[in-house]
């Protein structure tokens, strides 16, 4: 008996599904029967091959090669036109599963990239780094959910090239086409009347929505919203924690962030472009103030929402939480990252503070302790998660508000720290830092494991980089420099990323981050010397190992990159020390094979010394604009003059005819015209704060009780009378703004 003939049965072809896992029978149901697996022949159940399929699938699977087989099949989701789809083999099933796993595993890639930018505070204000570091993961994530579509739709057999066009811009057909692949090939269906089927259907829609949000594929807010809605309308669920964390992750690839779409209250006047702003050497890419508008929209959004109940509701749907401690981690890394207004972040950090309070021992990675800890614990407040404290203190050091920083850090010392692997995958196990790092004073005393002093490193080195370009620290550089040296090994500080160091050094002296640096290139030499096992104790063994270290210390060298020299160089140049600036701006182009980007990178640098000094070097800055803007040395990448390098020789000008003709020779280049250039050009004079303060006084001015208390010198009208002198030898007067009187 035929498979084909066994399908004709009762008139008409029949939809062939397997169950999941747990159900033990293979149903097959017509229109008025249902067959079971044991009544079916061993022929027909040897010819049935095909991979599992849930029942709410939107498209049918074909059990013969006919054109009439798909007629009168429809989709349990919506009531679109039925597309049926391409077979797929097993070995086809199983390398859609293995997509799944790698989509799930580039997810949790996608959270660690976006914790660990906070080591790194470029990223604050570099687009560049933040889209690029994130891009290449959506990328591959891209590719693996336009596979999936593909075994969907039969249109992409015939029209591969089609696909990308078409999942360009996210319609809620794509959206149920990707969702009824991904519950196909997970094998759970919606329909199972079973409690532990339902919550498995559950977690995996969720988990389908997680990723499609963190894959780059929605464009606007409007596609954001259209998920909402189709989770609201059909599915009948509301988002979790993960689709909340995987929303702020996203929101950096929006329209409205990208600046690629217009914002409400950012129109530019009609006729006249926008100027782009300039950071840093690279053109600003996105608007981060409109990324922490979203978030907090959406964070609220998510603290709206009923909180989750410890026991499960009736049909056996899961326990569902808006908010979790990760959420809150992910959340205050957006907020350093878009630079929200003090306030602003002051009414988050108190509402966070109070949500971990109404949590108490709820919260997951606390530790078991006695009453009386309990007690204490209840006295100081719930711990505070490490990433949370460490995205608020990265943006107190982008933002330099020192006071901030020490606010949080002790308030966060008097609770406690609670880690967790999902957002520092790096630690293994957050077990052994429960009792370190959950007690009162975990920030400041030491400890012997070297996760938690990398932990504490990682902080403190946010306190030192509060302090940039603030002199009157208050002891706070010393301070941070004796807890590091008391709770911090060598080793941990010397192999600390990069991106630590850099924030340590802002604070150092520069002979000291000198010294650090070449601590730290040596110390994987060091550190692979130490880690072999000893060996016997005779004179050949010790010869052995001393040759491997030398060796080692020749090859295993660390290798500097090139923003922490950068860093030191902008180090140099704040302090005006000209011989060690002009020093290290020739060992880095002579040293790294730098980029265009780079190297006006540098030349901004130096310009800015000689700018900032007092009086300006004017010739000096308009060497290093000549020798390697206007001209390129051998060798080097050509750097092309902007708006910004024009503004640092204005400001350095040394008369006001130097400075229009700078403007001039601006506006010929074609440079873009911004305000910044027009301010400098305006005060373009070394005695402006002079000629502001010497203005004529009214000459019906007479002294008042006032003036003898403020105690005026009693040669204040000296003017006056120097006006009076030169009136009766018949010489021309001058005021402060040059013109002759």
């Amino acid at each position: 008996m035929h498979f084909r003939a066994l399908g004709q049965r009762k008139g008409g072809f029949f939809l062939v599904s397997r169950a999941p896992r747990a159900s033990a029978l293979r149903i097959f149901s017509t229109r008025s029967t249902a067959i079971q697996s044991s009544r079916m022949l061993p022929c027909a159940a040897t010819e049935l091959k095909c991979p599992r399929r849930a029942c709410a699938s939107q498209g049918s699977e074909s059990v013969s090669n006919e054109e009439e087989a798909s007629l009168h099949l429809k989709s349990c989701f919506s009531a679109e036109p039925v597309q049926s789809a391409v077979p797929c083999s097993d070995d086809g099933t199983a390398s859609l599963v293995t997509s799944i796993a790698e989509l799930h595993q580039h997810r949790a890639q996608m959270a660690s990239v976006y914790m660990g930018f906070l080591a790194d505070r470029r990223v604050q204000y570099r687009d560049q780094l933040l889209l690029s570091g994130l891009g290449s993961i959506q990328g591959r994530m891209q590719v693996l959910l336009r596979r999936l579509l593909a075994c969907h739709s039969q249109a992409a057999a015939d029209d591969a090239h089609a696909l990308p066009e078409a999942a360009a811009q996210m319609t809620l057909a794509a959206v149920r086409m990707l969702k009824e692949t991904w519950m196909r090939i997970n094998g759970v269906t919606f329909r199972s009347g079973e409690a532990a089927m339902r919550r498995a259907y559950i977690r995996e829609l969720r988990d389908c929505y997680a990723t499609l949000m963190c894959s780059g594929l929605l464009q606007s807010e409007g596609d954001v919203r259209l998920i909402l809605s189709e989770m609201h309308s059909t599915d009948l669920i509301e988002p979790d924690a993960s689709f909340y964390e995987a929303l702020f992750m996203a929101l950096w690839f929006l329209e409205e962030v990208r600046g690629s779409a217009g914002v409400a209250g950012e129109r530019p006047a009609a006729g006249s472009p926008q100027t782009p702003e300039i950071v840093a050497g690279e053109v600003r890419q996105l608007r981060r103030s409109v990324a922490g508008d979203l978030a907090g929209h959406y964070m609220g959004h998510a603290l709206a929402q009923p909180s989750a109940s410890s026991t499960p509701t009736a049909d056996g749907a899961p326990t569902h939480r808006a908010v979790r401690a990760e959420t809150w981690e992910v959340f205050f890394a957006t907020l350093a990252n878009a630079q929200p207004a003090p306030k602003l972040l002051d009414l988050w950090w108190k509402r966070f503070l109070d949500w971990l309070d109404e949590q108490g021992t709820a919260v997951s990675g606390k530790s078991p302790i006695d009453a009386q800890d309990e007690g204490e614990s209840a006295a100081t407040g719930a711990p505070v998660p490490y990433q949370a404290i460490h995205a608020v203190l990265a943006w107190c050091a982008q933002s330099r508000e020192m006071e901030k920083a020490l606010n949080y850090f002790n308030a966060v010392n008097q609770r406690g720290v609670m880690v967790h692997a999902t957002t520092l995958p790096h630690v293994s196990s957050p077990s052994p830092l429960a009792e370190d790092f959950t007690e009162p004073g975990c920030l400041t005393c030491p400890s012997k494991h070297t996760a938690v002093q990398q932990l504490q490193l990682a902080l403190l080195v946010k306190l030192m980089a509060s302090t940039k370009s603030i002199k009157m620290d208050g002891g706070l550089r010393s301070l941070v420099v004796r807890d590091v040296q008391r709770q911090v090994s060598p080793d941990v500080l010397y192999t600390a990323p990069w991106g630590v160091i850099n924030d340590l050094i802002a604070g150092l002296s520069v002979p000291s981050a000198m010294q650090l640096l070449r601590r730290c290139s040596s110390s994987a030499a060091a550190a692979t010397a130490l880690s072999r096992p000893a060996g016997r104790e005779d004179g050949s063994d010790e010869r052995a190992r001393n040759e491997e270290a030398t060796a080692a210390k020749s090859s295993s060298t660390r290798e500097i990159p090139f923003f922490v020299w950068a860093s030191l160089l902008r180090r140099c140049s704040r302090e005006h020390l000209q011989d060690e600036a002009e020093s290290l701006f020739v060992f880095l182009r002579k040293k790294f094979p730098i980029t265009s980007p780079e190297k006006r990178e540098l030349i901004e640098i130096m310009m800015r010394m000689y700018t900032t000094m007092h009086p300006p070097d004017f010739l000096s800055t308009m060497d290093v604009f000549i020798q390697h803007v206007i001209r390129t040395p051998e060798g080097e990448p050509k750097v092309k003059p902007d708006a910004v390098l024009y503004e640092l020789l204005i400001k350095a000008a040394d008369t006001r005819n130097a400075a229009m003709m700078i403007f001039l020779e601006a506006c010929a280049a074609g440079v873009t015209l911004t305000e910044e250039l027009f301010e400098a050009l305006m005060g373009s004079t070394q005695y402006k704060t002079v000629a502001s303060l010497s203005r004529k006084l009214p000459h019906d001015y007479a002294a008042s009780s006032l003036d003898a208390q403020l105690k005026i010198p009693a040669d204040a009208d000296a003017h006056l009378r120097r006006e009076e002198a030169l009136r009766a030898r018949g010489k021309p007067l001058y005021d402060s703004t040059g013109d002759a009187g």
